[in-house]
This record gives C-alpha cells, structure tokens and sequence, in this order.
C-alpha cells in the first residue's frame, strides 16, 4: 500500500462519528484535493511527489480534527509529525520537510523551500478549483500559477470582481 493511502486511511478514520465526519467534509474534500494538486505540480517542477502528495493531505490536518482554524499550520506540523511518526511514513528528515511545509503553508507572501512553494500553490489551486474563492493574499500566487501551467483560470474575473469591489 502506497504512503499516501495509509495516510488518506488514518484521516478517514479519525473521526469514526459518521455526523461529525459530514460537518467536516468540506475539510476533507479540501485536504484530498490539495494532496492531488501538489503531487501534480512537484512532477511538474521536478521535486517529491510523494512529500508533496503527503503534505496535502496533512495541511490542514489539525481544523479537519478540531473543527478550528486558528493556529491551524502550527498545530497541524506538530500534529503532522506525529501522524508521520506513528504510521512510520518517510524518513525523520522527510517528516520534519512535509511539517515545515504544513507549518508555512498559510504564508503565502514569502518563498521557501521546494516543497513548501508547491504546498502553498496546490493550496491556492484548490480553493479556487474547489470553493471557486480566494483569499487576497493569494492572488499573486494565481497569476503566477497561469503563467507557469498556460492556463487562464476561466472563473478568474469573476474572482477579480469580487475582490475589486470587496
């Protein structure tokens, strides 16, 4: 069984309350969709796919098991390395890497490693493939992503308007 699967199962299993898992789905639906888009953009820029695919799953572990957001990167790299020590899942170098990653994932302003870089994009690409929204300070991340993959997103002026006139 691959990494990423053993993972995906831990986080299923993590909340066995069937009404608790429903109010956390959009969490989850969130956290598989970041760990597709960062597994694509490390094959794409050359870097681990499998870290990358792992970091996704894990961004935003600790609002998925708490229900908060708040210090939620910090949070989640304690907890990430933890997930990642229990499961026995990469090397301790590689679980300190994917919970730096988890950990400044939410400052999307500064440029840091490989690893955290694809994070933070597949992050921005999810939110706007998933919740069609985005928070202000990842637009420059958006524009940048069009540029590198020859893509222009076809909701983006309905993102821009919103933002315009917010």
């Amino acid at each position: 069984m691959e990494k990423s699967e053993i993972l995906q199962q831990w986080i299923e299993a993590a909340i066995p309350d069937p009404f608790l898992f429903q109010q956390r789905r959009a969490v989850y639906t969130h956290l598989l969709g970041t760990a597709h888009f960062a597994a694509m953009l490390a094959m794409k820029r050359g870097a681990d796919s499998e870290a990358a695919e792992l970091a996704g799953l894990l961004h935003d572990i600790s609002t998925y098991l708490t229900g908060e957001h708040e210090d939620h990167a910090r949070k989640g790299a304690a907890l990430t390395l933890r997930i990642l020590s229990d499961l026995q899942l990469g090397t301790p170098q590689q679980q300190e890497e994917i919970a730096l990653a988890v950990q400044r994932h939410s400052d999307k302003e500064h440029i840091q490693t490989p690893l955290d870089e694809v994070l933070k994009d597949a992050d921005v690409l999810d939110h706007v493939f998933n919740y069609k929204m985005l928070i202000r300070r990842e637009i420059p991340r958006l524009h940048a992503l069009e540029q590198e993959l020859g893509l222009t997103f076809p909701f983006w002026d309905q993102l821009q308007e919103k933002y315009e006139n917010a």
